[in-house]
């Protein structure tokens, strides 16, 4: 593996003036658990590494309409959080399903998501709890829905000179219920073959004014099921209606046959785990 320079900036200001100067020839790291793979296997050839260590995106802050969280906190601090665990249970049950605990120690939220990979745990929660994304350079910030980051395997819209500096989770109504369940070939350590996140809200009159449904490992991106988020909105939630829209998000998902599994087992999981999301989060808000 070639041995790229390395510095540590002292501010983002300094870490952004890198980024603009040498492009897309240098790589941010923070935890590196994806980076360091991706080196080692030549999918990336950087001739300059950025740590974020003396920058502050560590942090989780609590805001009047929404949360922010740094890119540079690990799986373990938003495990750690009180706020996470009680306003995004899903994202919290994603980081328990997260490899190990040495894994959840040094990875991040921002390294999950700028790696793009279909198959990336905190994605379809993330995307369930309507997340947006900073994106900072030494000219410019802008803010875009996660939802729209993606663009294949490996790719997303961030610019050479960008870094993502934290993702922000909007506050949501108080008869709302999410769930994040994953499928992989052992109960931790593996890649998902399918991952399921799922949010339903109900109204004052216990009609469905709210839907998503997001699904990872069955598409070139992490996929939302926006066919059969509105087979559910304005309806009355029932197991025939959720199956309904379970049997759509199946149809919606174009997944491919590897080492993992095969297409048609990933098409019919999809459709099992989108109804056992969905029924867990009825269960939620009408117990």
């Amino acid at each position: 593996m070639d041995v790229p320079a390395y510095t540590a900036p002292a501010t983002l200001e300094d870490a952004l003036r890198l980024k603009t100067v040498v492009g897309a020839d240098a790589r941010v790291i923070a935890g590196g658990t994806d980076l360091i793979l991706k080196m080692r296997d030549r999918v990336y050839l950087p001739t300059l590494l950025i740590d974020l260590q003396n920058v502050s995106l560590d942090e989780i802050s609590l805001g009047a309409d929404s949360v922010d969280i740094g890119a540079s906190v690990t799986q373990s601090q938003l495990l750690e959080s009180a706020d996470i665990n009680s306003l995004y249970p899903a994202l919290a049950e994603a980081c328990r399903e997260f490899a190990g605990p040495p894994i959840r120690n040094r990875g991040t939220v921002g390294g999950n998501i700028v790696n793009a990979s279909p198959a990336a745990d905190l994605i379809p929660p993330l995307m369930v709890y309507d997340a947006r994304v900073e994106l900072a350079s030494s000219s410019s910030t802008r803010e875009v829905a996660l939802a729209d980051f993606f663009e294949g395997p490996g790719k997303s819209i961030i610019a050479p000179d960008e870094i993502l500096t934290k993702v922000s989770l909007p506050k949501l109504p108080s008869a709302t219920a999410a769930t994040f369940i994953k499928l992989g070939q052992r109960r931790s350590m593996a890649i998902s073959m399918v991952s399921v996140a799922t949010r339903l809200t109900l109204d004052g009159n216990g009609l469905l004014s709210d839907a998503r449904i997001v699904m990872g490992s069955v598409a070139p991106t992490p996929l939302r099921a926006r066919a059969a988020e509105e087979l559910l909105i304005g309806f009355s939630p029932s197991d025939e209606l959720l199956e309904r829209a379970a049997n759509e998000a199946s149809e919606e998902a174009t997944p491919i046959s590897d080492v993992r599994a095969s297409e048609s087992y990933r098409n019919n999981m999809t459709a099992v785990m989108v109804q056992r999301a969905l029924l867990a989060n009825l269960s939620e808000l009408v117990k």
